[in-house]
C-alpha cells in the first residue's frame, strides 16, 4: 500500500454532559449523534470506537494492522488517541488507573493522558486532584459528601498544559474546550456523577468509588497547569510539550503564513483553527489527517493551527527531528 497523507473521519459517540453547537459550527462537525460533547479525532479500537480512513476505504484499526510500515511501531494496537471537548455541563470526577489494574478489570490498558486548554470562559475551572493525606480520609469524604474537603480545582489558562499520570482525579469543566491526547485505551472509574439521570437509561450512570479508592494517587502529586514557550522553526511557531517513549508525543505547530517541519515518525496532524494545506493536501479547522513514517519534511501553507500527536518506541533511541 503506497504510503500518501490521508484524512481521518471523526468517531462520535453521544455525551451526557454535551449539547453545545461549537463544535458543529466551528469545527465543521456535522452528525446525528446527539447530545454532541466529545470527538474522536483519532481512535482505533476495533469493533468499538474506530475512525474510518475514506481514501483507503478501512477503518485506522485495519490500517494499522494491514500497512505497520506505516507507523513502524512496537506496539499491538495504534498507541495513541485524540479527543476534542466542548462540554456543557462538568465531566464526572473520574480517575485512569494503570496497566496492571486495567489488564485485570477489562484486559486493556491503562490510559495517562494530557489536555491543552483550547479555550475557556473567565471562570472555566478543572477538577484535578484531591486534598486527602491518605485513603481513610479520602474514603470519609467520598463516603460523606464532602467534596468541598475532598475536591481540587485549577483555573483554566487558555493554552495551559497539564499532564494526567494514571491514578489522578479529574473532570473537565463546564465551557472548557479541550484538545485531549492520551493511550489508546479506554478504561474510567467514576467516583460521583451529581446524581446525573442518564436519558438513554432512565438511571444514574455506574460509579466505581471501591475501584478508585485502590487506583487513586495517595498523596496526591499536585500537578499544575504548565505554560510551554514556543519556538520559531522553519517559519513555524513551535510548542513542545511532551514527548516520552511508550506514551506519547505532542507538539503544537503555528503557521501564519508557509513554513516546514520535520518529524519521520508518523503522526496525526488535529487543525484547531484555520485552514490551508500539509505537502498539498487540504486542511480545516476539525479535520485530521494522518502522516505516514517516512513521509520527511512537511510543507504547510496558510493560516493553521495544528496539534501533532504521535508515538516514539519506548524501545528504540531517540530520533533527531529538526
Amino acid at each position: 500500500m503506497k504510503k500518501q497523507i490521508v484524512k481521518i473521519n471523526p468517531y462520535y459517540e453521544p455525551r451526557l454532559w454535551g449539547g453545545g453547537d461549537r463544535l458543529e459550527k466551528e469545527f465543521h462537525y456535522h452528525t446525528d449523534v446527539r447530545p454532541l460533547g466529545e470527538v474522536y479525532n483519532v481512535v482505533a479500537l476495533a469493533g468499538r470506537a474506530d475512525c474510518e480512513v475514506p481514501a483507503l476505504g478501512m477503518t485506522l484499526s485495519q490500517l494499522y494492522e494491514a500497512a505497520p510500515e506505516w507507523f513502524e511501531c512496537e506496539t499491538e494496537e495504534l498507541p495513541v488517541r485524540v479527543n476534542i471537548l466542548d462540554p456543557m455541563d462538568d465531566l464526572s470526577i473520574q480517575l485512569h488507573p494503570d496497566d496492571a489494574f486495567a489488564k485485570s478489570w477489562n484486559g486493556g490498558r491503562g490510559k495517562p493522558e494530557a489536555w491543552v486548554i483550547l479555550d475557556a470562559p473567565e471562570d472555566g475551572r478543572i477538577e484535578f486532584g484531591h486534598h486527602a493525606k491518605n485513603r481513610e480520609e479520602f474514603e470519609t469524604w467520598t463516603e460523606n459528601r464532602e467534596w468541598d474537603k475532598l475536591l481540587r480545582y485549577l483555573h483554566t489558562p487558555v493554552d495551559g498544559f497539564i499532564d494526567i499520570p494514571a491514578g489522578t482525579l479529574h473532570a473537565i469543566g463546564k465551557g472548557v474546550l479541550t484538545y485531549n491526547i492520551s493511550r489508546n485505551a479506554d478504561l474510567t472509574l467514576r467516583l460521583y456523577d451529581y446524581e446525573r439521570i442518564d436519558p438513554e437509561t432512565g438511571t444514574t450512570r455506574p460509579i466505581q468509588p471501591e475501584a478508585v479508592y485502590e487506583n487513586v494517587n495517595l498523596p496526591d502529586r499536585l500537578i499544575e497547569f504548565q505554560m510551554y514557550p514556543a519556538a520559531t522553526e522553519h517559519g513555524l511557531k513551535v510548542t513542545r510539550y511532551w514527548d516520552e517513549p511508550g506514551l506519547y508525543t505532542l507538539i503544537r505547530l503555528q503557521c501564519a503564513d508557509k513554513g516546514r517541519f520535520l518529524h519521520d515518525r508518523f503522526c496525526f496532524l488535529t487543525a484547531v483553527k484555520g485552514e490551508g494545506t500539509i505537502n498539498g493536501v487540504r486542511i480545516r479547522q476539525g479535520e485530521t489527517v494522518l502522516v505516514p513514517a517516512g513521509t520527511g519534511w512537511l510543507d504547510i501553507e496558510g493560516s493553521l493551527d495544528l496539534f501533532l500527536a504521535s508515538y516514539r518506541n519506548e524501545h528504540s533511541p531517540r530520533e533527531e527531528e529538526n
